[in-house]
């Protein structure tokens, strides 16, 4: 009886360890199972918002490239424009015999800035700088061009001569005038109607400068 009552006593104890584990293991389990979860909530919100980020910043990129490109197409159609618009008037400017090459355009901004230079001093006279040089050109010779610098003073003079002589006699009769100094025939050829072409730089001094 005694050992029955025993035996009782110890089966007890022993289911009641088997279920106090069991128990304990299923909470420990359930804990787990909740502290997974909140993990995996957070981190998969901050993959969420960082993915929508990425969108976000990649459709930015693509539109402001959009903007760009519309802008450098604006940009490259104007320059067409004025393209064409330059070499009509290029075009035209030819037909009618005006030089407006590069080197043309700064000789006239240079004639332009001389001829205001002139305007605003009022020292310079034409009519005595023609008078004086029409006394040292040779009857045979022709002066078809006259260009001065901004300050009045160096004269470049072309033009055209029946030979070589007459040419020479216009660069002595400057050197013997009064009013010129320093004549240098810079270059002459023979054009292609059989005169010689020449250009000759000399000094100008102006009376009562």
């Amino acid at each position: 009886m005694a050992l029955t009552r025993l035996w009782g006593t110890w089966l007890a104890e022993f289911l009641e360890q088997i279920r106090s584990r069991h128990h304990a293991g299923r909470q420990f389990e359930i804990n787990l199972s909740s502290r997974y979860r909140v993990e995996m909530v957070t981190y998969r919100t901050w993959l969420m918002w960082g993915c929508i980020g990425l969108l976000l910043s990649i459709v930015w990129n693509i539109w402001q490239g959009g903007l760009i490109y519309q802008e450098s197409q604006i940009i490259a159609a104007e320059l067409e424009r004025v393209r064409q618009l330059d070499n009509s008037v290029m075009d035209q400017a030819k037909n009618e015999g005006i030089d407006l090459s590069e080197g043309a355009l700064r000789r006239l901004s240079s004639e332009v800035d001389l001829a205001n230079q002139l305007l605003e001093k009022r020292t310079f006279s034409w009519t005595t700088f023609f008078s004086f040089l029409e006394q040292t050109i040779p009857p045979r010779l022709a002066v078809t061009s006259i260009r001065l610098d901004q300050a009045g003073k160096t004269v470049q003079l072309t033009g055209t001569a029946t030979n070589l002589e007459e040419v020479t006699a216009f660069t002595v009769g400057l050197e013997n005038h009064a009013t010129f100094k320093n004549p240098v025939l810079a270059q002459h050829r023979v054009g292609s109607s059989g005169l010689v072409e020449f250009d000759v730089t000399v000094q100008y001094r102006q009376t009562g400068v």
